[in-house]
């Protein structure tokens, strides 16, 4: 049969009018499902977290309402500054500042469940949230940071005893390399009001100083609001890098070191136990203890710097004004 090059020129042009409905039809079918993200409300020392209409949450406050300790929520948009825009089971909608939301996931693909690993700066790896390698979470009452990097990872949470401050600190070798644990390097830097270092408080002094509620806690440092990941969109966006799979809680190396005392009772023997000691881990081997550092009570801004393998891991530590 022959085929005028009129009847060639309808067919293309039928061709050429369905392929955007085909493109569309393949970009539907391969489409991947969004991410669902929910946060619980994580608020140690207090009861309730306040949820305001405007994101910068000024003063006066204009208030949508208060969220319950351990109430969940949807992330409707984020980027990752200063709150999150959310949603209550019920349909009420608001802001709410980041660090009271413990991120997780509903359905994750896969490539978020592997774990991945900060990049350290000229040797030196620092905790922000939302970066990788870095997670956030709470931890029998403490706020804990974590960071990963090149097969190690150290988790640190600070508290204020009133007498002295007392770092949780927590460390896992998940590389193919022996890890050296020297508790004499770890630093605690004030950062503000002044810029100062805080001394190491010897275990054994601390352990007989017996009138001093050395195992209580007054407050819990929180992450500083300034170690955020800045995005350049100015529009608030949700993605499925901004969160990361809750951490393992690593201080279980050591099952006292995160637990709550009330009492001095048998306080040396039990200080002796809590106190981080020196050791070389071994790939798979964790490790966890206390530290002491003497305080500041007007301490807001503080750095600790925990040395690890070939790298240095700094973590950003904040006190309420109101400790």
């Amino acid at each position: 049969m022959q085929v005028s090059a009129k009847q060639v020129l309808l067919g293309a042009a039928l061709l050429m009018s369905a392929l955007p409905a085909i493109a569309a039809e393949e970009t539907a079918s391969s489409a991947v499902a969004p991410v669902t993200t929910r946060a619980t409300v994580s608020c140690p020392g207090i009861t309730s977290v306040q949820m305001t209409s405007d994101a910068e949450q000024a003063l006066p406050l204009r208030l949508v309402g208060s969220l319950a300790c351990g109430q969940g929520v949807s992330i409707l948009a984020d980027n990752e500054g200063y709150t999150a825009h959310v949603r209550t089971d019920d349909g009420r909608e608001g802001f709410v500042a980041r660090m009271y939301l413990s991120m997780m996931h509903e359905a994750a693909p896969v490539a978020e469940q592997i774990a991945s690993s900060a990049t350290p700066v000229n040797g030196v790896v620092r905790w922000q949230a939302g970066a990788p390698g870095c997670s956030q979470f709470e931890s029998n009452g403490r706020i804990v940071e974590s960071i990963t990097a090149n097969g190690i990872t150290v988790q640190v949470a600070l508290q204020d005893t009133g007498w002295k401050l007392r770092a949780n600190v927590a460390f896992a070798n998940t590389g193919s390399q022996d890890l050296v644990v020297m508790p004499s390097l770890i630093s605690l830097d004030e950062l503000k009001p002044g810029l100062k270092s805080l001394r190491p408080a010897d275990p054994s002094h601390v352990a007989h100083a017996l009138n001093h509620q050395v195992l209580w806690t007054e407050s819990t440092a929180l992450p500083s609001p300034s170690a955020v990941v800045l995005r350049s969109s100015p529009v608030p966006t949700l993605t499925a890098s901004s969160y990361h799979m809750p951490a393992t809680d690593y201080s279980q190396a050591n099952p006292t070191a995160y637990s709550v005392k009330n009492d001095v009772t048998g306080a040396p023997a039990t200080i002796k136990s809590l106190s981080l000691k020196p050791a070389t881990l071994s790939p798979g081997q964790k490790e966890a203890g206390v530290l002491w550092f003497e305080r500041d009570v007007n301490a807001r801004e503080l750095s600790m710097r925990v040395p690890a393998g070939d790298m240095i891991f700094d973590f950003p530590l904040s006190f309420s004004t109101k400790k």
